[in-house]
């Protein structure tokens, strides 16, 4: 049975179409030629295939329901529907120093440049002496570390110079599919019923990636990272632009009334009526992975596949939890589907020991959490 029904959708093959029309023709006109020299035979052959594209796209839009199987339009309009807006691509942004004659207005939109010529405008007018904020012009991950804003492009008579004293916030990259995913799998599906996965939520939320917690509910024994009975211990992993005040406000925002928590940094905040609590949490150091991966590609249409199975395998590590194990087995979904690939070896390990390399699960300890780069995914194709 094929076509829509309360189980589901499966959509007819080319062979299934082309075997129904001839069945059909040939019980209208006996002895019909469908010969591939035939006229009439080439015909069923065109329509069979112009109608299993029509079946496979109506596939594709009856999962476009689905977060996990839906992509492009469809997966963007999923995120505008639950509240979660697909990540677009953001732009870096600095403050810099003006400097010339004093009371020389510098008006909004003005524009400077970085060392590589990349332009920034001003995002309002501003006196000198006085700090304005600059935002660059194209978006992407444009990093502008200090001092690298340097030249004036839009000359104003009294201004004579730039200072950047600190380094700029790095904007973002548009977010991959398999990103968005991950991040609306651990926010609008999450569990509300436990502690643990909505600490974790509310983490990912603002902007920790990577998060472990830990809720020792024994009365009397204690978890072998040494988090105490009757607490909870919260590993964060890399942090960014995170503050410890901000990370600290979730735990005790979303951990249990009068549940003690437990870690290396200890922050003091406040609650909703201004009384002071202290909240502890770790934080896990970054592990380098390196992932050597042997494929043979069994489509011919091979455009784009190592550098999308590098940024997929990349965005999968780097989303991991801290603590959490690589496993070996769940790079395999992330692999194939790029021009039916079949994996001839895939091995992992951690820098900086090359040779240390296995096809098994990595094993990252509690205070720990597994990063990478694509540079760090080798791709061969035999």
């Amino acid at each position: 049975m094929t076509g829509l029904s309360r189980d589901g959708f499966i959509p007819k093959t080319y062979e299934e179409i082309q075997t129904s029309i001839k069945s059909k023709l040939e019980v209208f006109s006996p002895g019909f030629d469908f010969g591939a020299e035939s006229p009439d035979g080439q015909l069923v052959d065109i329509f069979s295939l112009e109608l299993s594209v029509a079946w496979s796209e109506l596939s594709l839009v009856y999962k476009s329901y689905d977060p996990n199987q839906a992509f492009g339009a469809g997966l963007r309009n999923l995120g505008l529907i639950t509240g979660l807006p697909y990540g677009a691509a953001t732009r870096s942004t600095g403050n810099i120093e003006l400097i010339g004659v004093a009371n020389t207005v510098v008006p909004v939109g003005s524009i400077v440049t970085n060392s590589e010529g990349i332009e920034f405008t001003t995002s309002f007018s501003a006196t000198i002496p006085s700090t304005v904020q600059v935002v660059a012009t194209v978006s992407g991950t444009i990093a502008i570390p200090a001092g690298t804003i340097n030249t004036i492009k839009s000359p104003v008579t009294g201004w004579d110079s730039i200072n950047q004293v600190v380094d700029g916030r790095t904007g973002a990259a548009p977010q991959s599919e398999i990103a968005y995913k991950n991040e609306r799998n651990r926010t609008v599906l999450r569990n509300f019923t436990s502690v643990p996965s909505t600490m974790e939520s509310r983490l990912f939320e603002l902007g920790i990636k990577q998060a472990d917690v830990q809720n020792n509910d024994h009365p009397t024994n204690p978890l072998p990272d040494g988090t105490p009975a009757q607490t909870i211990h919260v590993t964060v992993g890399e942090v960014g632009f995170v503050t410890d005040t901000q990370i600290a406000q979730v735990i005790l925002t979303t951990k249990g009334i009068g549940c003690p928590t437990f870690g290396t940094s200890t922050i003091t905040v406040s609650d909703a009526q201004g009384h002071s609590h202290e909240v502890s949490f770790s934080k896990a150091t970054g592990v380098d992975i390196f992932v050597l991966l042997e494929v043979t590609f069994l489509d011919s249409d091979i455009a784009g596949a190592v550098e999308g199975i590098r940024n997929d395998l990349t965005t999968h590590i780097n989303g991991l939890l801290a603590g959490e194990d690589v496993v070996w087995s769940r790079l395999f979904g992330i692999i194939t589907p790029y021009a039916k690939a079949q994996i001839n070896s895939l091995t992992l390990g951690r820098l900086p020991n090359l040779s240390d390399q296995a096809a098994a699960n990595l094993v990252i300890a509690p205070n720990e959490f597994a990063q990478t780069e694509t540079n760090l995914i080798d791709v061969t194709v035999v």
